[in-house]
């Protein structure tokens, strides 16, 4: 057990004592190892909570919450679908989520990522889509902003097992996870595989669903890929698994006004955001609804409150019809490339309808809009704490409807 564990409920067994809520020994844990040579956290019930108050049912008495700084009515108070004593404490079967980093009061994302021969991920690339989930503008409990990302990246498949075309991919795929991945993590983190190529086409990857629990990453038969690309890739499928879609709030893609890695426009390149380059990010901003027929390359984009034109401002290395412009979301953006910041408006095909005259809605922005549970299955079940968000149906997507995500020239293959 961890010194600030052990302080914190021998703190708390004290306090208890004196209220006359709970026994005064606090009991050594018995410890364990796991697979990855973590020790076990102490089991429910806290010792120390020990007929004490626990208004909302997570397991940590209302005391213990209060000096852990968590909600003692919410038994999620960050709201990332892990239980704060889960976050907190551990838990049992093998799994310490305290010990790979949990925060009960900062939003927390795990995956567990196995990769095929020859695809190990690298730290640098992992780091890219690391550091966009630190930058996240969501706000925390304990004051902060962004999200943590943990990428446990556990072990390499066997060749005999690196099935170079998952097809069926979800049939194909659960003979690797039910070999590989670990049980006990299924309530807490994303399932995620770098693989070769699934159902006999070019993808880049696909989710399970939208929200989901699984998803692949397909790019080992493309030739030249980049950390760019890949990162991007993680990113946009990582997306799906928390219920982001192509146009954010619908599949509609390619719409302009949607500045976000799930438009595939941006997959593989990202934005300059803030004059750094190749910066992966979801939609951080609102942009307000756009016409084909009526593209006013001066005026730009026109933001949605609380967007501001200021946040407008900082994005730039935009992407339309596979050409990126110069220019800045808010002002003097060169939407058809030509070189030039023309005063006329004028029409573009920016869908690739084959047609002018679409009229784009308002766009979402992303990281204020996120589905913490995979679909239902992510999350402590625990008194009142329920597995699913209330939805009418856990999946937006469900699996089978899935679209293969964006198509790797047959050129780029190896």
């Amino acid at each position: 057990m961890s010194t600030f564990k052990k302080t914190l409920l021998t703190a708390s067994v004290a306090l208890l004592g004196l209220n006359g809520c709970g026994g005064a020994e606090l009991p050594e844990p018995e410890l364990a190892s796991t697979q990855q040579g973590m020790e076990l956290a102490i089991p429910l019930p806290i010792p120390a909570c020990a007929g004490a108050l626990d208004s909302d049912g997570d397991g940590v008495c209302n005391l213990v919450e209060t000096l852990l700084g968590t909600n003692p009515n919410n038994p999620d108070t960050d709201g990332d679908r892990l239980n704060d004593y889960a976050e907190s404490f551990g838990f049992g079967g093998g799994l310490d989520l305290t010990a790979l980093g949990a925060n009960a009061r900062r939003k927390d994302i795990f995956i567990e990522a196995d990769y095929y021969p020859g695809q190990q991920p690298t730290q640098a690339m992992l780091n890219r889509v690391i550091t966009a989930f630190a930058n996240a503008p969501v706000s925390n409990p304990d004051g902060s902003t962004g999200i943590t990302l943990h990428v446990v990246v556990d072990q390499q498949i066997t060749a005999a097992d690196a099935d170079l075309d998952l097809n069926p991919v979800w049939t194909d795929f659960d003979v690797i996870k039910g070999k590989y991945f670990a049980a006990n993590r299924a309530p807490y983190f994303h399932y995620m595989l770098f693989a070769h190529r699934y159902a006999g086409g070019n993808s880049s990857g696909i989710s399970r669903g939208i929200p989901a629990h699984d998803f692949i990453v397909t790019l080992g038969f493309a030739a030249g890929i980049t950390e760019l690309q890949l990162a991007g890739t993680l990113m946009h499928e990582l997306g799906h698994n928390i219920g982001l879609r192509h146009g954010g709030t619908d599949d509609a893609n390619y719409k302009p006004n949607y500045l976000s890695i799930m438009n595939y426009e941006y997959q593989f390149y990202g934005f300059g955001i803030g004059g750094l380059n190749n910066v992966l990010d979801y939609s951080r901003v609102q942009v307000a609804s756009f016409s084909e027929l009526s593209v006013n390359e001066v005026a730009a984009f026109t933001p949605v409150a609380p967007t501001t034109e200021a946040d407008l401002a900082k994005i730039s290395g935009l992407r339309f019809n596979d050409v990126q412009v110069t220019g800045n979301a808010s002002a003097n953006l060169d939407f058809n490339g030509n070189g030039s910041i023309q005063a006329a408006t004028y029409t573009r095909d920016f869908n690739r309808s084959g047609s002018v005259g679409n009229i784009f809605p308002a766009s979402q922005n992303d990281w204020l809009a996120l589905a913490y549970d995979g679909g239902g299955q992510i999350g402590f079940a625990a008194p009142g704490l329920t597995q699913d968000l209330g939805r009418a149906e856990l999946f937006v997507v469900a699996p089978e409807k899935m679209e293969p995500c964006l198509t790797v020239p047959e050129r780029d293959a190896r």
